[in-house]
C-alpha cells in the first residue's frame, strides 16, 4: 500500500516509492529506492524535502504513515472547501467573452503560430543571434488578448500532450499558465505583457548548455546538476542582450527555479524576494513539468499534480498564488478525461466556480461504455433525480486521454456553440 510519511519520521528499511519534490530530475537520488541508512534521511531534509510516499508492500510501514487513497480524499474536500467559498477569479467583461468553441478555433492557431515561433527562436540563439523581439511581442498579445475572450481555450490546449517538441510546447504551455494566473491577480495588462515575454523565454538558457546533457534520459549526477542549473542565469543574460526587450523580462528565467522557502536556485531568495513573476512562472513551470512525457518519465494527471502543488504551498510555493492557480484551471482542469461513477465517461469542458469539484463534462461514452453520437454537456452540480445519492453523476477517476483513445481536441471543438453562460450580480460565471 501507497503512504505519506513525513521526511522526520523514516526509518532505514522503509521503499520510498516516490520523493514528492518538484525537482523531477534532483541528483541526490533513484526515483524509487529502500532507505538503508539514516544519513540518506538527513540529505532529504537538505534538499527541503518534508513529506515522501512508501510502498509499504516492499518495505516497512510506520503507524505515522497515512494511506495514500485517504490523503488524496482530506486534500480534494480541503480543495473543494476553501477554494470554492473564496471569490472566484474576476472574468472578462462581457463585452469580451465569447463562448469556449468560437475561442477554442482561434487559439488553437495561435497556440501552433506560437510553437512554431519559439523552435525558431531557439534555433536563432543556438546560433549566436538576439531575440526576435517582435514575434515574441505579437504571441504574447495574442495569448493575453485570447484570455480576456475566454481563459479556458488556450489552458485547454496545454492539456493536449504530445511527446513531440517537449520544449517549445513546455515555453508556451507556462507562459499562458502564467498569463492566466496574473490575470486572476489583477496585474495590469503592461505587466503581463512583459511576464508573457519572460515565460515564452524562461527556458531559452538551455540552448547554452552542452546538448547531449539536456538531452540525457537518466539522472544528473552532482557535477552535471550544476552545469544544468545555470541555465537560469544564461536565460536571462540572452534577454538582456537583446536590446529590443524590456530588461524586467529577465526576472522570469532568473526566478522560475527559485523556491519560496528559499530551497530553489541560482541564488536561493526566499518569500517576496523571488519576485512576483518568478513566484508565478515557478508554480506554472512544475505544474507543466508534471504533467508533460518526457524520455525519462510519463506525465501524471492533472489533478495528481495539483495535490501535490497544493502540498507543497508555504514552502515551494507561495500559498496564495497556488490557491489561485488551482481555482484558475480548477481541481479538473478543462480538457481533463474523466471517468463518472454512473460508468460514463467524458471531457471537462467548463469549471463550476461554486463548486470546482462538480465541472462540467462532455460526455463521449455511455454506461456500458458505448460511443455516444451526441456529446451532451452535463453539471456534475444536478441532484440525482432519484434522490439515492446528492448528485446524479460525481467524478470517479481521471485518466490520461492515451489509455482510451480518445482525441481530446475534437471533443473540446465540435462544430456547435454552446450558450452563454449566465453572469451573476457580482459579475462571476454562475
Amino acid at each position: 500500500m501507497l503512504k505519506k510519511i513525513r521526511v522526520t519520521d523514516l526509518e532505514p528499511g522503509m521503499f520510498i516509492s516516490d520523493f514528492n519534490t518538484p525537482w523531477l530530475r534532483h541528483p541526490f537520488f533513484p526515483s524509487r529506492m529502500m532507505l538503508r541508512k539514516a544519513r540518506d534521511i538527513d540529505r532529504m531534509l537538505e534538499c527541503g524535502m518534508t513529506e515522501v510516499y512508501i510502498d509499504t508492500g516492499l518495505g516497512r510501514d510506520s503507524p505515522r504513515a497515512v494511506p495514500l487513497q485517504e490523503d488524496n480524499r482530506r486534500i480534494d474536500d480541503e480543495l473543494g472547501r476553501e477554494l470554492s467559498s473564496e471569490p472566484a477569479a474576476e472574468p472578462a467583461a462581457k463585452s469580451q467573452w465569447v463562448p469556449f468553441e468560437a475561442e477554442f478555433r482561434r487559439a488553437r492557431e495561435l497556440y501552433t503560430e506560437a510553437r512554431k515561433s519559439v523552435r525558431q527562436q531557439f534555433e536563432q540563439v543556438r546560433q549566436g543571434r538576439t531575440v526576435d523581439a517582435e514575434a515574441t511581442h505579437q504571441n504574447v498579445t495574442g495569448m493575453v488578448e485570447s484570455i480576456f475572450r475566454n481563459k479556458d481555450a488556450l489552458v485547454s490546449l496545454s492539456r493536449i500532450r504530445r511527446f513531440d517538441e517537449y520544449t517549445f510546447r513546455h515555453s508556451i504551455n507556462v507562459a499562458v499558465l502564467s498569463l492566466n494566473l496574473a490575470v486572476s491577480l489583477g496585474i495590469v495588462e503592461r505587466e503581463l505583457m512583459r511576464l508573457g515575454i519572460g515565460a515564452v523565454l524562461h527556458d531559452m538558457g538551455k540552448v547554452r548548455l552542452p546538448e547531449g546533457l539536456i538531452q540525457k534520459p537518466g539522472r544528473f549526477d552532482d557535477r552535471e546538476y550544476e552545469i544544468v542549473k545555470t541555465h537560469a542565469l544564461h536565460g536571462a543574460s540572452i534577454i538582456l542582450e537583446s536590446k529590443d526587450l524590456p530588461a524586467q523580462c529577465s526576472s522570469v528565467p532568473l526566478g522560475h527555479h527559485e523556491r519560496y522557502d528559499g530551497s530553489g536556485y541560482p541564488r536561493s531568495l526566499t518569500g517576496l524576494r523571488v519576485g512576483k513573476f518568478g513566484l508565478i512562472t515557478a508554480v506554472a513551470d512544475v505544474y507543466d513539468a508534471m504533467t508533460s512525457d518526457r524520455p525519462y518519465q510519463k506525465g501524471m494527471p492533472a489533478t495528481l499534480a495539483l495535490r501535490k502543488i497544493y502540498g507543497w504551498a508555504g514552502t515551494h510555493f507561495h500559498p496564495i498564488y497556488v490557491r489561485r492557480f488551482i481555482q484558475c484551471i480548477g481541481i479538473y482542469p478543462v480538457g481533463s478525461v474523466v471517468r463518472l461513477d454512473t460508468g460514463e465517461l467524458g471531457v471537462v469542458v467548463r469549471q463550476n466556480p461554486g463548486d470546482l469539484l462538480r465541472p462540467w463534462v462532455r460526455l463521449v461514452l455511455d454506461r456500458q461504455g458505448a460511443p455516444l453520437l451526441q456529446h451532451p454537456d452535463v453539471d456534475l452540480r444536478t441532484p440525482d433525480p432519484r434522490g439515492e445519492a446528492p448528485y446524479a453523476r460525481s467524478v470517479q477517476a481521471v485518466l490520461s486521454p492515451g489509455d482510451v483513445d480518445l482525441d481530446v481536441e475534437a471533443v473540446l471543438a465540435p462544430d456547435r456553440d454552446p450558450p452563454a453562460p449566465s453572469w451573476s450580480v457580482g459579475g462571476h460565471a454562475a
